[in-house]
């Protein structure tokens, strides 16, 4: 594991930790849909089903299974390359904001800012608890990063 700095701020260190979290899942995402692109979707699904003993006879089964047939490689292309490229975004974050250097904090507060528009939309669309929970933890994020800046308590290097 990466050498944190001495007297390490536990809030930053919480923060690069979720980001990497985030980075390393949306890693194997992307990996995952391009390992799938060539794959027969539909087919893997079925198998995967009766491995889990799910019986496919369902409504939502089928119709999921339907939905996997439909899928172009194309469309997985894209989204395993969006994919992938927010797993480098939220992993150089979580790196930078380890090593609590300046930039990684104005790149983090630019991009957790940028969604929370969108996450307020999908609130209003339909109230659930994890939306709930996003917004606040992306609010308390970008507040503290805020703090942080304004305090010039990370590195500027």
């Amino acid at each position: 594991m990466m050498e944190r700095p001495s007297g390490h701020q536990t809030g930053m260190a919480a923060i690069a930790v979720f980001k990497l979290f985030k980075g390393a899942l949306l890693l194997l995402v992307g990996l995952g849909l391009l390992e799938l692109m060539h794959a027969d979707v539909a087919n893997s699904f079925s198998l995967l089903l009766e491995f889990l003993h799910i019986k496919a006879d369902t409504g939502l089964m089928h119709a999921l299974a339907l939905k996997l047939h439909a899928l172009q490689p194309h469309s997985m292309e894209m989204a395993a390359l969006v994919s992938l490229t927010y797993a480098a975004l939220l992993l150089t974050e979580g790196i930078g904001l380890w090593l609590e250097i300046s930039w990684a904090a104005y790149l983090t507060l630019v991009s957790t800012s940028a969604l929370v528009p969108f996450e307020i939309y999908e609130l209003i669309e339909r109230v659930t608890v994890p939306r709930i929970i996003l917004l606040v933890v992306n609010l308390l994020i970008v507040l503290y990063l805020i703090g942080q800046l304004k305090r010039h308590r990370l590195r500027r290097s």
